[in-house]
């Protein structure tokens, strides 16, 4: 998972929870501060907040 999509998949978590997001600069040097190495993780998506990310994440096809 790459730091878009972490960001994104952050935002439909706090959307469903009704609590406001940080910005996505705020987001990203927090998780580096953190230590938080995306390219080395095996972070899976899992959760209520997946199903509203991809269905806002991709356009629906007719």
């Amino acid at each position: 998972m790459g730091p878009d999509c972490l960001y994104d998949l952050y935002t439909s978590w706090r959307l469903l929870h009704s609590i406001t997001a940080v910005g996505d600069i705020t987001f990203r040097s927090a998780r580096q501060d953190r230590g938080i190495d995306l390219g080395s993780s095996r972070r899976r998506m899992t959760g209520p907040a997946v199903a509203d990310y991809i269905l806002a994440s991709y356009p629906a096809t007719a």
